[in-house]
């Protein structure tokens, strides 16, 4: 499976052969083209640009952390530290709590940064109440960071891959 990055794509951005009574913000996009992929998210806006979701951290204040613990179970900060720190993978994951120690950071402000992207990237995405649980392809193609088309690579529903087929290419010019 390995690392993917998330691509939102606005209501008003006109997506070839995707249904018209639906909006591309209902299905969950992935790309693994957009340099190396690492668990970001971009944002594909109606005015054709490609936007990148950038974080400024800030420290955790006692309060938050109190929370945090208490979240899962622990009577603070430190047992919940303490307990990461000793438990076997199967506790962690039996707790619903991830690898590692807690992260005594937190988001202090998300913002959008523009990605000015150039070149093409390939991107996915399927939601099961959409047309029976088509899986769409695409292909964005940018020239210095305004884009050009988006390319209807294929879809497929409920096949294996290897019976994937493509329609004739339909393009969408911006």
């Amino acid at each position: 499976m390995g690392l993917y990055d998330t691509l939102v794509v606005e209501d008003a951005v006109e997506l070839p052969k995707f249904p018209e009574d639906r909006s591309p913000t209902e299905v969950e996009w992935q790309t693994k083209d957009i340099g190396h992929p690492s668990m970001r998210t971009f944002k594909l806006t109606a005015s054709g640009r490609l936007l990148r979701k950038e974080q400024d951290m800030r420290e955790k204040t006692a309060g938050e952390k109190q929370a945090k613990a208490e979240e899962h179970g622990f009577d603070s900060w430190e047992e919940y530290v303490s307990f990461c720190e000793d438990a076997d993978r199967e506790e962690l994951l039996s707790r619903g709590l991830g690898f590692g120690i807690p992260n005594e950071q937190t988001v202090a402000d998300a913002f959008w940064l523009d990605h000015n992207m150039h070149g093409t990237f390939e991107f996915h995405g399927s939601a099961d109440d959409i047309k029976d649980g088509f899986f769409w392809s695409y292909e964005a193609r940018f020239t210095r960071g305004d884009l050009d088309a988006i390319v209807f690579l294929g879809e497929r529903n409920g096949e294996l891959p290897e019976e994937f087929s493509t329609d004739e290419p339909d393009v969408v010019r911006f």
